[in-house]
């Protein structure tokens, strides 16, 4: 059986209270060699002038976009969302916040695909930010799942989430609809929650406990 990279990104902010809503999305793929492909033939289609130039939503024009998306269609991808109410509030952005949000997510990645390898959009700078992540995501998806994460600049496949997260918070906030509307039926999840609620419910399951305290029975189990 192939195994599954799994990308992850979001779109909005946590602790800008202007940002009512935060996406995060989750793209599982076999053939990550496909998402190359496709980047390379949108650096051709769309005459970028500089090479490296990244294709991220909120940066990308419409025929950039449309070419993605256009993809996506065809593509037998696996992709879930997460969007967060914020309520209003300014969230701390905070390792144990984006953990609870990104466990939110991948409780529902499994159940339609096993996760075997998680490719996240560099969030932390901070070694020991990171680390805190990753103990909060190991515990509860297993140690011998692979966690990465990487600048989009030069490992470019993670794009891919982060145009599938951008496309949902334009469509959300009443922006633009179009390119949603071009991949929702490829969606197999789409999780609305606010902030309280997911917080509380992450809590009362003891996901997000300290990172010294004994790892729990998984939720992927």
């Amino acid at each position: 059986m192939s195994r599954v990279t799994i990308y992850i990104d979001e779109s909005g902010t946590l602790p800008d209270p202007k940002d009512k809503v935060v996406i995060v999305a989750a793209v599982g793929v076999t053939a990550a060699e496909k998402i190359d492909l496709l980047f390379k033939q949108i650096h051709k289609w769309a005459a970028f002038k500089k090479r490296g130039t990244e294709i991220k939503f909120y940066t990308s024009g419409e025929k950039t976009k449309t070419i993605f998306f256009r993809f996506l269609e065809r593509e037998n991808f696996t992709i879930c969302v997460l969007v967060i109410d914020k309520l209003g509030r300014k969230i701390s952005d905070t390792p144990t916040n984006y953990a609870a949000l990104c466990l939110l997510l991948l409780q529902d990645v499994a159940n339609f695909i096993k996760i075997d390898r998680l490719v996240f959009d560099r969030h932390f700078v901070q070694q020991k930010e990171i680390d805190v992540f990753n103990d909060l995501i190991k515990r509860q998806v297993g140690n011998d799942v692979s966690i990465i994460h990487v600048d989009s600049r030069q490992d470019k496949r993670v794009n891919v989430a982060d145009m599938v997260a951008g496309s949902v918070l334009a469509n959300e906030t009443g922006k633009d609809a179009k390119y949603f509307s071009m991949i929702e039926r490829k969606i197999v999840s789409i999780k609305k929650v606010n902030w309280k609620e997911a917080k509380k419910r992450l809590i009362e399951k003891n996901l997000l406990e300290p990172v010294q305290a004994p790892i729990q029975t998984s939720f992927l189990k």
